[in-house]
């Protein structure tokens, strides 16, 4: 049991990655184009969620594949959401009380996307992919 929850942290981990890694992407893309810093981050978040849940289902949890795939999403967005939230609510935080410029955004990115993915983890292994 242990080593299991330890793979799939480690799993939850490495596409947590790739999230992180199209989220900032399409983040910096966005801002780009002068978007806000506000919504540039929200439009960067759906294409990550449906990675990663494409991922998480078939790699991280995948003893539980077998369920419903609209059972599954429906879940798994509903935990993104609350995670996603937690994970904005401190990025708007820092970004109002320290300014926009780029290295701020960045951090207040960096230190929302590991909060919200500690509560991410929780909801995936214990709601959304629950065996």
């Amino acid at each position: 049991m242990r080593s299991e929850l330890i793979t799939q942290i480690l799993r939850f981990g490495a596409v947590g990655a790739v999230g992180f890694v199209i989220d900032g992407g399409l983040l910096w893309f966005f801002l780009s184009f002068d978007i806000s810093a506000y919504l540039a981050r929200a439009l960067s978040f759906p294409a990550a969620v449906v990675v990663t849940w494409m991922l998480n289902r078939n790699w991280t949890f995948a003893a539980t594949n077998h369920a419903s795939r609209k059972g599954q999403f429906r879940r798994y967005l509903g935990v993104q959401i609350a995670g996603n939230l937690t994970n904005y609510a401190i990025y708007s935080l820092i970004i109002s009380l320290f300014g926009s410029e780029s290295s701020t955004v960045f951090v207040a990115f960096a230190v929302g996307s590991f909060l919200g993915s500690c509560l991410n983890f929780g909801g995936a292994r214990f709601l959304a992919f629950r065996g």
